[in-house]
């Protein structure tokens, strides 16, 4: 682990005029907010955030953080970020600042543009006051790769579904050379619950693919208002790295499994897998509520799992899709 200065790291942060992913210092919470709770304590680099590890799970609140220590020497500067949602328990009476009912979520990791020896994962209520209680139980994962690397790209889109986005041409910093993988996880969102009982839908696919760019599409429910994604771009054929997707077929059981095959030969020993979601449909007019996870991992491949822990949870899944990118090299 890094040689970590909580002090020193903790007045970078404050001195930084931008933090990664959101405009300013106030669009995070912190531990003298109601309802957050952020252990200083430095956690191990997993690439794994669940907040269920800093509240008791019985109460909603409005989010957490926990400081992460990077193994000193690993990077110069802060690494790319990909941030994906793997599991959420969602009170769907929640209200935000403005006090209207919505399940406003959002995720992030935090960096300083100096100090490489820690990071900040933060899971939290966006626009949310005191009186805020949206988060019960959520979990989410992230993948590093360096600045500048040639075969590996991290973009970020924001979607305005309140106006009718659904596509958006997403263009390369620099072209890639050969063929292409295009991953995408559901990094946070908005919904309103005040008015209908519409289901909570998301759906985000990548389009047209060529070595400059791609079309993003995303679809959502009516009461869908505010999506981020993150997109993740490597070489196809890559050494040591495997991908792809994995969904529930049409609408199923509350718990769904199945098992990916790794191409013959990919891995020699464990692979580090990282799952997230990319896409639900899920019944609304209740809380939201949906995870994936990888089990029983191997050289071969792993266990996919989707479910979801809502009353009448037999009803709620409609279905339901994950993003996985398998890691021999970490």
């Amino acid at each position: 682990m890094a040689s970590w200065n909580q002090k020193q790291w903790q007045q970078d942060m404050a001195e930084s005029p931008r933090r990664a992913g959101l405009s300013s210092h106030s669009s995070f919470l912190d531990d003298r907010a109601v309802g957050f709770t952020h252990v200083k304590t430095p956690a191990v680099d997993r690439g794994l955030f669940r907040l269920t590890g800093t509240q008791d799970g019985t109460q909603a609140g409005r989010g957490g953080s926990r400081v992460v220590a990077l193994p000193a020497g690993r990077y110069q500067r802060p690494p790319q970020l990909a941030k994906g949602l793997k599991a959420c328990h969602l009170n769907h009476e929640n209200r935000d600042r403005d006090n209207v009912r919505a399940i406003d979520l959002e995720l992030d990791v935090i960096t300083h543009p100096r100090n490489t020896s820690a990071m900040l994962p933060v899971i939290q209520a966006r626009n949310s006051g005191c009186s805020t209680k949206l988060i019960y139980d959520a979990e989410m994962t992230w993948m590093e790769a360096k600045q500048g690397a040639k075969d590996c790209m991290i973009l970020t889109t924001r979607w305005d579904l309140t106006s009718g986005e659904s596509k958006k041409k997403i263009a390369f910093p620099r072209a890639f050379e050969g063929e292409l993988e295009v991953l995408c996880w559901i990094k946070d969102f908005r919904f309103r619950t005040w008015c209908d009982t519409a289901s909570y839908t998301l759906d985000v696919k990548a389009s047209n693919v060529t070595a400059t760019g791609f079309t993003a599409v995303a679809k959502g429910s009516r009461n869908t208002q505010r999506l981020t994604t993150t997109w993740i771009i490597h070489r196809k054929g890559k050494p040591k790295v495997a991908s792809g997707t994995f969904r529930t077929l049409g609408d199923g059981p509350a718990s769904n499994t199945g098992r990916i095959a790794f191409p013959r030969g990919a891995f020699i020993r464990k692979p580090t897998v990282l799952v997230a979601l990319s896409g639900f449909d899920l019944a609304g007019d209740g809380d939201l509520s949906i995870g994936t996870y990888a089990t029983s991992v191997s050289p071969g491949g792993f266990d996919w799992h989707l479910n979801t822990g809502a009353d009448d949870s037999r009803e709620a899944l409609r279905s339901a899709e994950g993003t996985y990118i398998a890691l021999g090299f970490v």
